[in-house]
């Protein structure tokens, strides 16, 4: 690590990360590993405060991140007849980790979703018109995107919202995974 401008070395970094069986989750882990970032997987539940706080003291983590949610198996539409299970992750758990993490003092980096903006005429397709942070979301299509929505208004900082957005291409609908799956649009502190 380099030396920071005082002369003293950065404090080391250690990552706590939900949403170990995820798409975003594993490749977090993924990225940690090849960078030699130690890093933990959290084993709460993140609608059980206890659970999140024993998660915290065990890793003593300097960053939170979380990729976990409930996004539908098979896919979003199972959001439709579970929404229980969807609020209780989706809301109530982002809100609890988000908490937690105020509480001791750490930057959570939470990963959102994209999928709560549709085109409209203001944002006509194609012209480059973008939605920002603070915006109304739009698209209540779905449950899943409803639940996402509700808390993207809360304050709950300290954190880092990024919201992803999917980029589905033909080659990769055909099965050549080498195209890029999603990609960071929206950075916000």
């Amino acid at each position: 690590m380099a030396a920071s401008t005082n002369g003293s070395s950065p404090p080391a970094l250690k990552f706590l990360i939900y949403g170990r069986t995820g798409w975003i989750g594993g490749l977090l882990g993924k990225l940690c590993t090849a960078q030699g970032i130690p890093f933990a997987y959290g084993a709460g539940r993140l609608e059980n405060r206890a659970q999140l706080e024993a998660d915290i003291d065990e890793v003593a983590p300097t960053h939170v991140f979380n990729a976990a949610g409930v996004t539908g198996r098979p896919n979003v539409d199972w959001c439709e007849t579970h929404r229980v299970e969807t609020i209780r992750a989706n809301v109530c758990g982002t809100l609890t980790l988000a908490d937690v993490c105020r509480a001791r003092g750490l930057v959570l980096i939470n990963y959102a979703t994209g999928c709560i903006f549709e085109y409209d005429a203001g944002h006509p397709l194609g012209s480059g018109v973008g939605f920002k942070e603070e915006d109304t979301p739009n698209f209540v299509g779905s449950f899943y995107s409803k639940t996402k929505a509700m808390v993207c208004h809360v304050p709950i900082l300290p954190c880092f919202k990024l919201r992803l957005s999917k980029e589905f291409s033909l080659e990769w609908q055909s099965g050549n995974r080498s195209e890029p799956l999603c990609s960071i649009y929206n950075v916000n502190a």
